[in-house]
Order: structure tokens, then sequence, then C-alpha cells
């Protein structure tokens, strides 16, 4: 599962069939573990995503399905656990993402990835930083998800990754990843000339 260093966008969007999982971050360590128990198995392949929304939203749910029950597991046998303990499925026809940069606008620091839904459309999920690490003889990586919360670390979106492969933040392309700066750069122009136009 070579990755190139690659974001997860462009992963999603290779011609490659891959399998990321949504995980609740049970220690708060901010690093992917056997007993994170899964929220959403998302499998994609060419941009387009099948998720699966696993079990109840809180931990004790009548089904649940934790990383060391899908570790060396290759994706079909995923995706018959995900359909067993699946509560609700979902697709995406086309996964993109808004990247948020610095000031010198070539480092990315912030990332949405349209990934899930809201009220049956599609919707971006916010990632703030990347983790990576190992569960049995298998290494994974991906991003932390943006929380508000004091007491917890944000969820683990990761995928399975070759030994000493990472994963990092998309940079924009115009095509699958836009830089977000730009277009509130343009709202803001365009709203500054509309003000001048009725002075």
């Amino acid at each position: 599962m070579d990755t190139k260093g690659k974001g997860i966008a462009q992963l999603m969007n290779d011609n490659q069939e891959r399998v990321f999982y949504s995980v609740i971050d049970s220690n708060d360590d901010a690093l992917p573990g056997k007993d994170e128990r899964i929220n959403y198995v998302y499998i994609t392949k060419g941009g387009k995503l099948n998720g699966y929304e696993i079990g109840g939203g809180t931990v004790g749910a009548a089904v649940e399905l934790h990383m060391d029950e899908v570790v060396g597991k290759n994706i079909n046998e995923v995706r018959k656990l995900a359909e067993e303990r699946s509560k609700g499925t979902f697709e995406v026809d086309k996964v993109t993402a808004k990247v948020i940069t610095d000031g010198s606008g070539n480092n990315t620091t912030k990332e949405e990835l349209k990934i899930s839904v809201y009220e049956n459309k599609p919707d971006y999920l916010t990632f703030v930083s990347l983790t990576s690490g190992q569960i049995r003889d298998k290494y994974y990586a991906g991003y932390i998800a943006y929380t508000n919360s004091l007491v917890s670390s944000g969820d683990l979106l990761i995928t399975e990754v070759s030994k000493g492969n990472v994963i990092n933040f998309d940079k924009a392309d115009g095509k699958i990843v836009e830089e977000k700066n730009k277009q509130i750069k343009y709202q803001i122009k365009f709203f500054d000339d509309i003000v001048a136009l009725h002075r």
C-alpha cells in the first residue's frame, strides 16, 4: 500500500480500491490503535466512495467494529464486515477536498474532505493534523479531525500503508483539491467591488 506521500483525497481518487476507517481515538493519544472503535468504513476507487456507518453513535452500542477486527483483512472481508455491522450506507460520487494553506501558500494547514453525507447531501469533514502508527504487524496513516473538545482528540481517518510510508495533506491542484484561501480572497474582493459600486 504505497502512498508515495499523497494526501487522502488523491488516494481516494486513485484507480486502486482502498479502505479508509473513521475511528474514535479511544485513549486520546492521536495514534491509530487496535482498540479504536470504527464509526465509518469508506471503500473508494476512482473518486467514488461507498460509506458504511457502523453500529450506534456511542460506546457500548449494540453493534461495534474495532480496528483489531479488520487488521490484516482484505478489502472483500472488510466490506463483508461493514455490510454486516452497518446501520446505514451512503455514496459520494466524487471525493473532493478544500485546503487552507499557510502564509507562503506552499503548506496545507487544514483540509476539508467531502466524504460524509448530511441531510442526504455530500458534506465536508475538517482535518487539522496528521497521524501514523502500527497495529499488530500492519501500518496505518491518515488525518486527525477537528474537535472543539478540551478533553479528547478528534476522530482519526486512517488507511493501511506500507512500512515507512506516510500520508500528507493534499496540495491544491485545481481539480479534486481546491485552495480555500483563494475562494475566500475572491469572495472578499467581490464584496469590496460591490461596495465600491454603491458609493
